[in-house]
């Protein structure tokens, strides 16, 4: 409320959002019943303006990490999860110093999901992506961003619930047409980076997986693969196509 005080002046304003941060936190169990359990500090997760007080919060530790170490240590932050980027020997000091004022601010790191790598080494997942240092075929270092194996599964998952025998009795064009916003979604946020080769990859997991449905919503009666070519999968049934460029050739 201090960090929220210095930046608003309104008392009502100060006051809905301390009533906000106060108000009993109402859990319900898979039987029906309900939980009233008092908050006592933090931000209620979920609610719409955490994320606003969470980032004021956090807003001095990426001014300190970014701003104050010379270039030596660079912070990636969105909401809690972060990344922090320095040279090789240097990750356990920035790492002391961050539990140091997480810890001032009455806030603790997540040791499960906390470490300290050599990114030339060992890859991280960050918001989706999987990061590794690799050669280019010309011989030069690079980060290489692609969606990660979760990412993909994670997409797998949501064509499935779409794509299966209880949706049988649906339209064709309805059901083409959630598909189609579930692919447009994920090609929105992960064609970045190097992600041609996974586009690729989860295209065809697409078009076999509408293919496969096609052919059982007719009753198998024609060939699964004559019957139910690529060409007709996108320009009769309208199938959306991930992008199997870089954006940067598209750009060109």
């Amino acid at each position: 409320m201090r960090a929220v005080a210095r930046r608003v002046s309104d008392g009502s304003v100060l006051r809905l959002i301390k009533s906000w941060l106060r108000a009993p936190i109402v859990e319900t169990d898979k039987d029906g019943t309900r939980r009233v359990l008092p908050n006592r500090c933090g931000t209620p997760q979920g609610g719409v303006i955490s994320p606003l007080l969470a980032n004021l919060y956090l807003n001095p530790l990426d001014h300190g990490v970014n701003d104050t170490t010379g270039g030596q240590a660079r912070m990636v932050r969105y909401a809690d999860d972060f990344v922090i980027a320095c040279a090789p020997g240097r990750g356990e000091g920035v790492s002391v110093r961050l539990k140091r004022w997480l810890g001032a601010k009455g806030l603790t790191l997540n040791e499960v999901k906390t470490r300290t790598v050599n990114i030339r080494q060992t890859g991280i997942n960050f918001l989706g992506f999987n990061l590794t240092w690799r050669r280019s075929p010309r011989g030069r270092s690079y980060l290489h961003a692609q969606p990660s194996q979760k990412s993909r599964g994670s997409l797998r998952e949501q064509l499935g619930e779409i794509l299966n025998h209880w949706t049988l009795w649906r339209p064709i064009k309805e059901v083409v047409r959630e598909v189609n916003q579930v692919l447009r979604g994920w090609a929105g946020y992960f064609h970045f980076g190097n992600s041609v080769s996974v586009m690729n990859r989860m295209n065809h997991y697409s078009q076999d997986r509408l293919r496969r449905w096609l052919w059982r919503k007719h009753g198998c009666r024609h060939s699964l693969w004559q019957h139910y070519p690529l060409a007709r999968l996108h320009a009769h049934y309208g199938l959306y196509e991930l992008p199997t460029k870089a954006k940067w050739k598209a750009a060109r």
